[in-house]
């Protein structure tokens, strides 16, 4: 299992991972998946988590990647 940072603007749908976006505007870490390929728009997405922190959301997204998923996730912001 990798955690990449820097997530392709396209997943290629035979790529099972698990994705971690954020800080959202109130501050909270979305994770989502597993799924194969990308997400849908940005008005479907639906988290399996959300959490306060890149910690706790990159925690929970391992647990969700079972060892078998990649994880892409958002860099911590500045």
């Amino acid at each position: 299992m990798a955690i990449i940072e820097d997530m392709p603007d396209e997943i290629a749908d035979d790529v099972l991972n698990v994705q971690v976006h954020g800080p959202g505007f109130d501050g909270l870490w979305i994770v989502q998946g597993p799924f194969y390929g990308d997400v849908p728009g940005e008005d479907e997405i639906v988290p399996s988590c959300i959490a306060e922190d890149r910690d706790t959301a990159l925690t929970v997204a391992t647990e969700l990647a079972a060892g078998t998923a990649v994880i892409y996730a958002d860099p911590e912001p500045f």
